[in-house]
């Protein structure tokens, strides 16, 4: 498994990491992390594949996973193996990887103890691993009646190891990459065709996979809905020893489907005096986090942008984002086109390119740079400086317009242009925001930026005729309003009903009593779409702003945040508390103290030590 992106650097690490599960890339011997770092003349040697499958075991039956699953995950990640043929530890690629034979990536970077366990002992890593994928099993929906043994239920939890997002959603993919099977299907191709020497450990089993119809179009499986167990059903290796309660059983052949009306098969689900599993198990060592929400701040708003994007992206930029640093309208619809070029945003006053900007220009190195609004947002004089810097007029990409609302239109269509090609003829989804403030544009930026999905402005009780042509041009499957009537009024609501022919489902509005219960609208409306939570204030817009495309590269969400305690909006806080941040990323806060206080930090804590579960990392 392999972590979206992470920060790295001189930053300071909390217990949980930026790290989202993802599939595993080229393996490399690990050097170059200092925190990763091999001791001189540390070689070390698998295990033979025979004491492998037998730690394999035993870790499954302590962890009450069938040891097929595990078998098979291990194999997909790193073909059972913890070190290389050189005799080095095991992991993904050079930033913060994911290690050894479980590919695991979630730990803290200064702890170079538990790193080194990873790296080097293979029986540790494989419980860390397996302790990840008990957490997946029960963070997301339960299928049938809970039965671990029961492979077909394992669908999701497998789902979750790799990413809970709907790129293994095999809908999505179906319409992406057609062809493209996902995490959680390629982990059940395994079983069913065995591999080389697994082929000595695993009997082949056909597991039946949920049906995508079955599936939602987009987006992840809601754990509120029922989930029936796909059939045939298969069998695992447990029994009710394993588990609690009941005599031991005999699964059989794993590749025989069991009867389910059959009163001796002890894992019929009508079996009243088996209940299921879920309601015996207790709950498997967890240990509260001490956590820590890393602050990543400069001496202003330029320092701060800068900042984010030194340290989201240690290794140098593609592309990089200009905007203004003193007026927010044409900057409002920049994350999402920032998200899909994988760029950084710097600010920058208006009449001049800031040396200091220069300098992270220059050391991020990108191929472009994208200049957000015309001249008299960012002069010509910036764009002259970048020449003399080395990015010629070939080099630069300046989006603007006649206004904020044909600036956002043209920024929205180059987003779409980049994801869609515009060739399908529509997008999923565009979000529209009033252009007259930035609070709820800035509320779903970061979201709009994981989802591919651009920022259109309007004004509160007229749609400009720049926005309509563009939704005409982007022709979005749905229309995500943000904001009350009073942002966005009913007339306008109608107008894109009636001008895109959607039914009014299809017009969605996320909205509160204030910017802060409007950014807790659309944290409910996207709970489960990004792996974590990210902090900025609300009362202003440059931290939140290039913060949106730091977020998205990490797969988190911005959350704003009010000047007064937290405690003054109960439906943010809430939404905060209640957000499903799969254990897997850390929080961050965008800008200093003046900013987000140290009382909102500590209400912070309070708030995510409740839903921020570290992965119990003891032997």
């Amino acid at each position: 498994m392999i972590r979206r992106y992470a920060i790295t650097g001189m930053m300071i690490c909390a217990l949980l990491t930026t790290q989202t599960l993802s599939q595993p890339a080229t393996l490399y011997a690990a050097a170059n992390p200092e925190s990763l770092s091999q001791t001189t003349g540390d070689i070390y040697v698998n295990p033979s594949y025979d004491e492998i499958n037998q730690m394999i075991e035993e870790v499954a039956k302590e962890k009450a996973i069938p040891s097929i699953i595990l078998k098979a995950i291990a194999f997909k990640e790193s073909s059972w193996r913890q070190f290389d043929k050189e005799g080095n530890p095991l992991f993904s690629r050079p930033e913060h990887p994911a290690i050894g034979i479980m590919q695991v990536a979630t730990y803290n970077d200064n702890d170079l103890e538990t790193i080194h366990k990873l790296k080097t002992d293979i029986m540790f890593n494989l419980r860390v691993g397996a302790e990840l994928l008990d957490e997946k099993w029960r963070f997301t929906p339960t299928i049938g009646d809970g039965d671990r043994n029961k492979l077909e239920n394992w669908y999701f939890a497998l789902w979750a190891y790799n990413i809970w997002t709907d790129k293994n959603n095999p809908n999505t993919l179906a319409a992406t990459s057609p062809g493209t099977l996902t995490y959680q299907e390629k982990i059940f191709n395994v079983l069913a065709h065995p591999e080389g020497f697994l082929a000595r450990y695993i009997d082949p089993v056909e597991v039946t996979s949920i049906p995508a119809e079955l599936l939602p179009a987009a987006g992840i499986p809601l754990k509120t809905d029922s989930w029936m167990t796909p059939e045939p059903i298969h069998y695992g290796d447990l029994n009710s020893a394993d588990t609690p309660g009941g005599e031991p059983a005999d699964p059989g052949d794993p590749n025989e489907p069991k009867n389910p009306d059959d009163p001796n098969n002890s894992n019929n689900p009508v079996d009243t005096q088996d209940p299921p599993y879920e309601e015996e198990v207790p709950d498997p060592p967890q240990t509260p986090v001490a956590l820590e929400l890393i602050r990543l701040a400069g001496k202003d708003r330029i320092d701060t942008a800068i900042e984010q994007a030194l340290k989201g992206w240690p290794d140098g930029a593609g592309t990089v984002v200009l905007a203004r640093a003193d007026h927010f309208p044409d900057a409002l619809a920049g994350a999402p086109l920032a998200a899909q070029y994988d760029a950084p945003i710097l600010l920058t006053s208006s009449q001049a390119l800031e040396a200091r900007v220069a300098e992270a220009i220059m050391a991020l190195g990108p191929e472009k740079v994208i200049l957000l609004g015309g001249e008299g947002a960012l002069s010509q004089k910036i764009s002259a400086k970048l020449e003399d810097l080395g990015w010629d007029s070939e080099r630069q990409i300046r989006v603007s317009g006649l206004n904020r609302y044909e600036t956002a239109a043209n920024i929205a269509l180059a987003t779409s242009g980049i994801a869609q090609s515009l060739s399908a003829g529509s997008i999923e989804a565009v979000a529209l925001a009033t252009g007259q403030n930035f609070p709820d544009a800035l509320s779903i930026a970061s979201v709009a930026g994981i989802k591919q999905m651009p920022i259109l402005l309007t004004e509160g009780k007229t749609l400009p005729r720049e926005t309509l042509e563009a939704l005409k041009d982007l022709n979005p499957q749905k229309v995500y309003l943000i904001g009350g009537e009073g942002a966005i009024s009913l007339s306008i609501q109608d107008t894109i009903q009636e001008q895109l022919s959607l039914p009014s489902s299809q017009l969605v509005r996320l909205y509160g009593d204030s910017r802060y219960d409007t950014m807790a609208a659309v944290a409910e409306a996207f709970a489960g779409e990004s792996q974590g939570l990210c902090f900025a204030t609300g009362q202003e817009f440059p931290d939140a702003l290039a913060g949106a495309a730091l977020a998205a590269r990490l797969n988190a969400t911005v959350i704003l945040l009010p000047k007064s305690s937290i405690e003054d909006y109960p439906r943010l806080k809430n939404a905060i508390a209640q957000y499903p941040c799969n254990f897997e990323t850390q929080p961050y806060i965008f800008g200093g103290e003046g900013a987000v206080s140290p009382e909102q930090v500590a209400e912070l804590k309070e708030l995510l030590e409740n839903t921020y579960v570290a992965v119990n990392l003891t032997d």
